[in-house]
């Protein structure tokens, strides 16, 4: 169930595709996904379980304005709920 998302502002397309962003490194090493981002700030999510979707997809849109840390908790939060 591939999901597809805008980008807010602070999350360009050159920031999700840094191969060392935070969250998505975070989340890549307990969730398998795959995520394709376009030039027009879209990105696209698609995972084996429709939650694994939801939580990569808010997970992106609710670490725009955290730091790392606060990031990186936020990875740690929702994976302990998911799982």
């Amino acid at each position: 169930m591939p999901l597809s998302r805008t980008a807010a502002h602070g999350l360009s397309h050159y920031s999700l595709l840094d191969p060392d962003h935070p969250v998505l490194n975070a989340l890549g090493k307990r969730l398998p996904f795959e995520l394709a981002v376009g030039l027009n700030g879209c990105f696209w999510v698609n995972a084996s379980a429709p939650q694994h979707v939801v939580v990569v997809s808010n997970a992106i849109l609710n670490s725009e304005f955290l730091s790392v840390s606060e990031a990186s908790s936020m990875v740690d939060q929702l994976l302990k709920k998911l799982f």
